[in-house]
């Protein structure tokens, strides 16, 4: 019997294989296929670090996953294969990239024997100084935890020694010669004679431990009072220790010995260790990206995102008419604009605003802390459960606190992942803002996301209640909003069950979703019984996806896809068709993942006025059209790219549109 769900871990190693071929296409620069290879490793990182537990854990206890019939030792066996095949992939790409460097006259990183005699000369004096005094020789331990990036493993005639690698000096080492370097790990271990005598060591690799860091936070309790809630959260990060062994790569022998050797060295699985055909850890190619991205031709164009114009003020247009933009294409100022009105607007009373991931010195905490000052009532809902930024966000409520907002942090059980921001006047009329990204100028140069504004009342209502429940708990009925832990599963499959009443009675009917992942059960179990309705179903699946091609019969009409180009897709778009004369199109924070429809406070939202319908129908349909960053989910569960000469690239197509438009539309 074929399975009907396909691995979401798979499915993510998967998306990292898209990741690392963007190094291949001949239109990307060659700067840029270095930052994508050191996307590719962080990616991975990631992988290791917050997924692999679960799989470990599968191992351990002899578990099957249901969904797949797969057992924990077939998962892990197809985890090593699909990863020795990407890092096989990636290295091969890195090798070539930095040949291309060399032929441009770009940088060279050197091996020590590559080195002229006065470049040696200089890297000693480094090492002598630099380095040396920091070199810390320990006898191995199995219960030691490699804090350092990178460490040297030493075998001598007695004992095996660790020294782990200075991380502040950095990777990349001058040479004395401009856009010449070498490895720290090259240079230590061709420099450090004389620890090699004193120890005699006889076989040297340089390694890596990932550990697993998905502590899960095991104190969360609804009734909890936010003052509790923060010191148990700081507690959580003050203990939150590596945890178990999830990979262990090295470079210095050839692989079966090698792999064999640190399987008995830490007494983990054969499979959880990989041998590293270069570098171990190339991410520092992010690095020679900063530092060279001076040279025009070898990163991708450079754009200038649509700003507000600034002679309209934002809040005056948004009483006739609503506005939808497209980050980065419209610029994050276009938001920061639209709250700045709010704060110099003397009839603002509230500000109530949802904060999960925002960059350091951001203007949107400075615009709160000034709304603050002018007597506003700033309500922030701030969730610190943003995976390894609890700290940045518990210093978030920290300054926000003590600048006079009100500060409340999430419902204690479900993480609030929505991205709102209402503004209020006295008679409760105004402004909301409703996003599928979050509040970071950073992330949304790169991200691509949706973001609405409008002074509808009926969302405007929505939004306040919306608020009211996070608040104070109020369970809430909602004219066009929904929401997840309970609503969002629900409306998603309801419509789904519309579409296909539509489909079956007039054959006008289909489904169109853009998420990040599509991995819970239900919906896919929705989209298989629609499916073998006939029911047209076009997706656009970033990252994981557990939906299968080609299990529900003769009448399937199902066509996945991932888009992967400059900018990451992120945004989440739902559009239902019924019948000839009836469309609904939602934004939403959410992806169809579990952990999102029921563990986190998600927001979707029908967007019914005209104007902004119509535009984000028209970015659906050039969603659709893409072909050039198109990967498409095949029966076996593979990506195959789309090959189409005079192609169409979404993300090309809304950039070039750029030069069209002077400001976001204005009438």
């Amino acid at each position: 019997m074929k399975r009907k769900y396909y691995n979401r871990d798979l499915s993510w190693i998967l998306f990292d294989n898209r990741v690392i071929d963007q190094a291949y296409n001949s239109d990307v620069p060659l700067l840029e296929r270095l930052r994508f290879l050191s996307i590719a490793s962080n990616n991975l990182d990631e992988f290791f670090r917050v997924r692999m537990h679960n799989i470990d854990s599968m191992v351990t206890n002899n578990k099957t996953e249901k969904r797949t019939d797969l057992t924990g030792d077939e998962v892990l066996d197809l985890v090593y294969e699909f990863n020795a095949r990407n890092i096989a992939k990636q290295y091969k790409k890195y090798d070539s990239s930095m040949k291309d460097a060399r032929k441009r006259d770009l940088f060279y990183i050197l091996k020590y024997k590559e080195l002229s005699d006065s470049e040696k000369k200089y890297v000693k004096k480094f090492y002598s100084k630099k380095i040396l005094p920091r070199l810390d020789m320990q006898r191995f331990s199995k219960v030691y935890k490699y804090r350092h990036n990178l460490n040297f493993l030493m075998e001598t005639p007695h004992h095996i020694y660790t020294c782990p690698v200075p991380e502040d000096l950095g990777r990349l080492i001058e040479t004395g010669v401009d856009n010449h370097y070498i490895l720290i790990e090259d240079l230590i271990k061709n420099v450090s004679t004389e620890l090699m005598r004193k120890y005699k060591v006889s076989k040297t690799y340089v390694f890596r431990v990932t550990y697993d860091q998905n502590k899960p936070y095991d104190f969360l309790d609804k009734n909890m009072s936010d003052e509790e809630y923060l010191n148990k959260m700081i507690n959580y990060v003050d203990t939150r220790e590596l945890r178990k062994i999830m990979r262990v790569e090295f470079a210095g022998d050839e692989e079966k010995r090698g792999r064999n050797y640190f399987t008995k060295l830490f007494d983990i699985s054969k499979k959880s260790v990989y041998k590293i055909p270069g570098p171990v850890d190339i991410r520092f190619l992010n690095t020679l990206f900063k530092r060279y991205k001076n040279h025009s031709d070898l990163v991708f164009a450079p754009f200038k995102a649509l700003k507000w114009n600034p002679s309209k003020n934002i809040l005056q247009y948004l009483n006739n008419s609503p506005i939808l933009v497209q980050y980065p294409y419209d610029s994050f100022s276009v938001f920061i604009n639209y709250l700045e009105m709010a704060v110099n607007d003397p009839k603002t009373t509230k500000i109530f605003i949802t904060i999960y991931r925002t960059e350091k010195n951001s203007d949107l905490l400075r615009l709160l802390k000034e709304a603050a000052s002018k007597g506003i009532k700033v309500t922030a809902i701030v969730e610190l459960r943003a995976r390894f930024d609890e700290v940045h966000n518990i210093q978030v409520a920290k300054v926000l606190k003590d600048a006079g907002v009100r500060v409340l942090l999430g419902d204690k059980v479900n993480k609030v992942h929505s991205k709102i921001c209402l503004v209020l006047h006295g008679d409760n009329r105004g402004y909301v803002q409703i996003g599928t990204g979050n509040y970071n100028a950073i992330t949304a140069n790169a991200f691509s996301d949706l973001s609405y504004f409008t002074s509808n009342q009926i969302y405007v209502d929505d939004a306040t209640k919306f608020f009211d429940h996070l608040v104070n708990g109020t369970k809430e009925d909602y004219n066009l909003l929904v929401t997840s832990p309970d609503g969002i599963k629900d409306m998603i499959i309801s419509n789904i069950k519309e579409a296909t009443a539509a489909y079956l009675r007039d054959g006008q009917g289909s489904v169109f979703m853009k998420v990040n992942g599509l991995t819970d059960v239900d919906i896919i179990s929705a989209i298989y019984t629609a499916a073998k309705q006939g029911l047209p179903f076009r997706m656009i699946v970033r990252g994981p996806c557990s939906l299968k091609i080609g299990i529900c019969g003769s009448k399937e009409d199902i066509r996945v896809k991932s888009i992967v180009g400059e900018l990451l897709e992120h945004s989440r778009i739902f559009k239902f068709q019924y019948g000839n004369d009836h469309t609904d199109v939602w934004i939403s924070s959410a992806d169809m993942m579990t952990r999102n429809l029921e563990r986190r406070v998600e927001i979707a939202v029908p967007i019914v006025e005209d104007k902004a319908k119509l535009k984000l129908t028209k970015i659906i349909k050039v969603f659709l059209k893409d072909t050039e960053n198109s990967y498409w989910l095949d029966s076996d569960g593979d990506y195959d790219k789309e090959e189409e000469e005079n192609g169409i690239s979404a993300q090309q197509t809304w950039l070039s549109r750029l030069k069209w438009r002077k400001y976001i539309e204005t009438n």
